[in-house]
């Protein structure tokens, strides 16, 4: 009654777009921003790529991911334990290596040796330096059960220690996904790890096993327990 002669729904007619119903693809469709971003030739080539740094020179390289494996007895917990609590205690280099980073927190989550261990581990290597108790090292321990250990280091990052360095010492007690040698069960342990760097922005530095034989092929990539999902996932190993 209020548009006479229909002038204005003519227009509204006119102009109006045709309705095109979703197909099932289209439906489904949903751009994980979360996982994917999304750069232009144009942009790519006015940015200049970020050179990578290194928390360690030629040791640790900043917001990797990286893996320490080695064969039982070879002294991998000491290492990245030792590695840790260089960078804590502000020390110009780790045996040898020098250390580029300055007043770097560590968080160090055992789940294998125990509290008890952990702690005559942390008095060893603390006679070595003169070290200074800065707040920068804190350590976590895990009781011989076997549990997941993501929501409990998630909760330490949030409501009480946020590091620059997270040490998971080691991948195959940190969780209650058993055989490795799955790619599909290695996916659900590598999603947890990579949820720490994208949510922090820290550092991950992980302690890996060999399998059992397979000397002859020296210090290869290939020996480290777990299929390959978890080679792929590397970024830097040592």
């Amino acid at each position: 009654r209020d548009d006479k002669g229909l002038v204005e729904t003519n227009k509204a007619l006119e102009n109006a777009t045709p309705y095109k119903p979703k197909t099932k693809v289209e439906e489904k469709l949903h751009f994980r921003k979360d996982v994917f971003t999304i750069m232009m030739d144009k942009e790519a080539s006015e940015k200049t790529p970020e050179p990578m740094e290194w928390i360690v020179e030629n040791v640790l390289p900043k917001e990797q991911n990286s893996v320490l494996a080695g064969t039982t007895g070879s002294k991998k917990s000491y290492y990245v334990m030792q590695l840790g609590m260089c960078l804590a205690n502000g020390e110009s280099d780790f045996i040898g290596n020098r250390i580029m980073a300055n007043n770097f927190k560590v968080l160090y989550v055992d789940t294998e040796i125990g509290q008890k261990e952990l702690l005559r581990r942390y008095h060893r290597l603390k006679k070595l330096v003169d070290w200074k108790d800065k707040g920068n090292w804190c350590m976590m321990s895990k009781s011989g059960r076997t549990v997941d250990i993501w929501d409990s280091v998630h909760y330490v990052i949030q409501n009480q220690f946020m590091p620059d360095l997270l040490i998971i010492d080691s991948l195959y007690n940190s969780t209650t996904i058993t055989a490795l040698d799955k790619s599909t069960n290695v996916s659900k342990l590598t999603d947890e790890l990579c949820e720490f760097k994208d949510r922090y922005g820290t550092t991950m530095l992980t302690v890996g096993h060999f399998n059992k034989g397979g000397n002859e092929m020296g210090l290869v990539l290939e020996r480290m327990n777990g299929a390959s999902q978890l080679q792929n996932w590397v970024e830097w190993d040592i």
